[in-house]
């Protein structure tokens, strides 16, 4: 009888533990392993000397939070870059830094997400740098 009891008895905790489990299981909604991707947004090639160029971006590439630049085949030195955004308004990042290739660079975009029309960047090359350097820019939602 006592057995009897024992074995019943640790049959009710293994049944409410494992019910126990399963709730907590289940009643997870989010999923923090998950790791949004940068989304590259294009890239432009540089000119020798000093000069601007203009990358457009469209509304249909989505509203982002941050920027990554990323440098490659030559040097480059960045001196500012200009996101202008869906609505009209904008905002000057100051770089003012030389990058090698396979340097990057991300940028914190103030406010909330928002759509990006345009990146206008200004920058300049050492003329003896070898063969013209690539700009990428990816964003991140």
């Amino acid at each position: 009888m006592k057995n009897t009891l024992k074995t019943s008895l640790l049959l009710v905790l293994s049944l409410v533990l494992f019910s126990f489990q399963s709730s907590v299981t289940f009643n997870q909604t989010e999923d923090f392993s998950v790791v949004k991707p940068w989304i590259k947004l294009g890239t432009k090639k540089v000119s020798k000397g000093a000069d601007h160029d203009v990358m457009m971006v469209t509304a249909r590439e989505g509203k982002f939070r941050k920027l990554k630049l990323k440098v490659t085949h030559s040097r480059v030195h960045i001196n500012t870059i200009k996101v202008v955004y869906g609505n009209g308004t904008s905002n000057l990042v100051v770089i003012d830094r030389n990058f090698q290739p396979g340097d990057t660079k991300i940028v914190d975009l103030p406010g909330n997400k928002r759509i990006i029309k345009k990146i206008v960047f200004n920058y300049h090359t050492k003329f003896f740098a070898l063969g013209k350097a690539r700009i990428h820019v990816f964003g991140k939602h």
